[in-house]
């Protein structure tokens, strides 16, 4: 349960994002090719939490980023890609929107975010969920939220989140988020899902992280684990992502 001073931020409408003509595209990824592009991302890997990450997980095919999760011996796999830092967004106005869908599975997660900085320890981060589907939610559900942390400093974190009541399983939708001084606007398929005010200012950095996690909450929904990488249906696809800068009119 939030609490009311938190609660009193989030607010809910049904406009998208605003068509402003000063935004200008800085990133369109529609993973072509057969290879990503290594200048942008990287593939993680090693273990996490129930199982491991692979790089063998993440594969582009047919102009998608298809990442898989399966079972062998008794150890399960999937995979995560996040935006190397030297791409990462320097600004403070802009947005971002992908375009995907996952294959609701007992025991795995599908995350289209924000990467923060996870090995800063003295900088405040602030981490942005803007797609987060569980598989127990049975594609009937995804989540959304901001997360401000300061580390070393737990008594401060902040965490505003939303379980948006909505098909997402199977189909394909566009998910966003758009931040500037006011906060975050949620979306989905351009209908506004979630507004975040902001009381502590808005992080520079901005990276981008797609990932399939298995989820340690679930821990014993996979015990009977998903087949193998042929087989598995436990399956998260991206067509595309974009971000956008806003760039202020000349006077």
């Amino acid at each position: 349960m939030l609490h009311p001073r938190l609660l009193a931020l989030v607010l809910f409408a049904g406009t998208a994002f605003a068509q402003d003509a000063n935004y200008k595209l800085v990133l369109e990824e529609n993973f072509d090719g057969n290879k990503l592009d290594s200048e942008i991302w990287e593939v993680r890997s090693g273990a996490k939490q129930r199982g491991s990450f692979t790089d063998e997980a993440v594969e582009l095919k047919d102009g998608l980023l298809t990442i898989t999760t399966w079972t062998d011996n008794k150890v399960d796999f999937s995979g995560s890609i996040k935006m190397r830092k030297a791409k990462y967004f320097d600004f403070r106005q802009g947005k971002v929107e992908g375009r995907l869908r996952f294959n609701p599975t007992k025991g795995v997660t599908a995350v289209f975010g924000n990467d923060t900085d996870e090995d800063a320890t003295k900088e405040k981060q602030v981490k942005i969920d803007i797609f987060v589907s569980f598989g127990y939610e049975k594609g009937g559900a995804y989540m959304t939220g901001v997360t401000w942390n300061t580390p070393g400093k737990p008594a401060e974190k902040k965490e505003l989140n939303q379980r948006n009541l909505t098909s997402v399983g199977k189909f394909w939708h566009t998910y966003g988020v758009e931040w500037d001084s006011a906060g975050y606007r949620f979306t989905m398929d351009g209908k506004l899902r979630m507004t975040v005010k902001s009381s502590d200012g808005i992080d520079a950095r901005r990276g981008i992280e797609l990932a399939s996690p298995l989820a340690a909450g679930e821990s014993a929904a996979s015990r009977v684990g998903y087949g193998s990488k042929e087989k598995s249906k436990a399956i998260y696809e991206v067509d595309w992502v974009k971000a956008w800068k806003y760039v202020p009119p000349t006077k």
